[in-house]
């Protein structure tokens, strides 16, 4: 019986990865990618079980450009072609995109779209619906980054519980004090690593790899005649960023009177081109703040801060010193995707020996698209307490023995934690 528990759980955790994986892989845009609306399909809890907390940590939802950067490039690049009459018809036609999309982005760095506020809207109004029990009016307690798109995502977070009784208390920290949900911003030893070569020199092979050279120039060659001088890698990284945030403006796009053919910058590349671009872009992601050549380095252990407070606030809970209802902690990917692979969630947590490899169990749009989540629902039959982890609102295994998965002991969990971070001092 046991064998054939552990084997549904292993098949179940495989499917649901690849299900993610085959859903975002579509669009080729990495950590860009819109939010996938999950599947209504849970486990139901132990006889006697109810979920009473909550305990939430979210990106920012979908977004503009965080600035002026890969948008005014390209709109440069083909203005000065565009003057040289140095422009293919396909080039014209993405000249005009690239106006659009600036006149959309212009004035609205940093924000976050209509799309993500409806992420965040939605994922709210999925967790009231799923965990009704949990949200009795003894109050929330919000925490946002210093940064105006995770203020904007509480916010809509919150729209969904304009019934709710409870108080809610709202907190903003800020960044030289943030070592919880801006932990990586806070501590040296990270930084040292995001500017070394191990983070540096495998994407680095990827962007002097011999193909991408070859696919730059193949796309530069349809968009701009011959004789005019660029530099072909760099032009098509930055309109693949333009690619990658237009699915967030679709809500803009409307508003301005565009149609989804006039800003559609997926004219310019083939799928395998954009599945290479998303390789390199989603290579990055991996070594910076994911499984990368080792589970315990410090680009997942930078998350301690994170773990310790899930375990502090839950804690909590089940001693009875607090009785708020959730937590709603709104941040970054930055630290999303270290939690995930600190927590031991199997999809964030393997590593890669070679950088060609790094996404055979790992993908950028799966564990962190805009509105990625963790969340720890804590359910009790009144004596007992027990959790269940879901990531982006899907189940997923904690590396914690338990014969009810995936609902742990609360007891099991923390024990578990504690001595994974008294072992991280």
């Amino acid at each position: 019986m046991a064998y054939l528990i552990r084997t549904y759980i292993v098949t179940s955790i495989i499917l649901s990865f690849l299900s993610i994986k085959a859903q975002s892989k579509q669009l080729y845009a990495g950590t860009k990618t819109p939010y996938p609306t999950p599947a209504q399909q849970y486990t139901p809890p132990p006889a006697g079980f109810k979920p009473v907390f909550v305990n939430h940590v979210g990106r920012h939802g979908s977004r503009f450009l965080t600035k002026a950067g890969s948008d005014q490039m390209v709109f440069d690049i083909l203005n000065k072609a565009q003057s040289q009459k140095a422009l293919t018809p396909l080039g014209q036609q993405l000249l005009g995109m690239t106006e659009h999309f600036v006149a959309i982005q212009k004035e609205n760095y940093e924000n976050i779209t209509g799309l993500g506020k409806e992420e965040q809207a939605c994922i709210a109004k999925r967790m009231l619906n799923n965990y009704a029990d949990a949200f009795k009016g003894n109050g929330l307690e919000i925490v946002a980054t210093h940064k105006v798109r995770t203020q904007q995502s509480a916010s809509a977070f919150l729209t969904s519980f304009n019934n709710y009784k409870g108080n809610k208390q709202s907190t903003i920290v800020p960044d030289s004090l943030d070592t919880t949900l801006r932990f990586y911003d806070l501590s040296p030893a990270y930084q040292a690593y995001k500017k070394s070569a191990a983070v540096s020199a495998p994407v680095d092979s990827l962007l002097k790899d011999a193909k991408t050279a070859t696919m730059a120039r193949a796309i530069c060659k349809r968009i701009f005649k011959q004789g005019f001088a660029i530099e072909p890698v760099n032009f098509t990284i930055g309109l693949y960023d333009m690619y990658c945030g237009r699915f967030s403006i679709t809500e803009e796009m409307k508003q301005h009177g565009f149609t989804n053919k006039s800003i559609d910058f997926s004219i310019a590349f083939n799928s395998q081109q954009l599945q290479w671009l998303d390789f390199i872009n989603g290579a990055e992601d991996f070594y910076e703040k994911g499984a990368a050549r080792d589970t315990l380095g410090i680009q997942a252990t930078v998350a301690a801060p994170l773990l310790n407070d899930f375990i502090k606030s839950t804690s909590a809970i089940v001693d009875h010193t607090k009785q708020e209802d959730a937590i709603l902690r709104f941040t970054h990917a930055e630290a999303i995707s270290p939690f995930a692979t600190l927590l031991g969630i199997p999809q964030a947590s393997v590593p890669a020996a070679s950088v060609y490899e790094y996404n055979k169990h790992w993908s950028a749009a799966a564990i962190i698209p805009l509105s990625a989540n963790i969340q720890w629902i804590v359910y009790s039959n009144g004596t007992e307490y027990l959790v269940k982890a879901l990531l982006n609102e899907k189940e997923v295994s904690l590396p914690v023995p338990t014969n009810q998965w995936p609902y742990y002991k609360w007891a099991d969990l923390n024990e578990y934690y504690l001595r994974k971070l008294k072992k991280l001092n």
